[in-house]
């Protein structure tokens, strides 16, 4: 189950990450372009700490399952 998840939240963290990028890229952004900026920002943020969180449970339910 994890093994889904974990690659569900790293193409959203993907795709959040280069969104923010490409509007980081903008010469003149105008609000709404700097308010998505800021929640792809936030997505990304959330979902590598999702990834890390994903990751360190994957390993525990490995060394348990030995």
């Amino acid at each position: 189950m994890k093994k889904p998840l974990l690659t569900l939240a790293t193409v959203i963290t993907a795709t959040a990450a280069g969104i923010s990028l490409s509007l980081a890229t903008l010469p003149n952004p105008t609000d709404i372009q700097k308010q998505l900026s800021n929640t792809t920002n936030m997505i990304a943020i959330a979902g590598t700490t999702a990834i890390f969180g994903l990751l360190d449970d994957e390993d525990k339910d490995n060394s348990t399952n030995r």
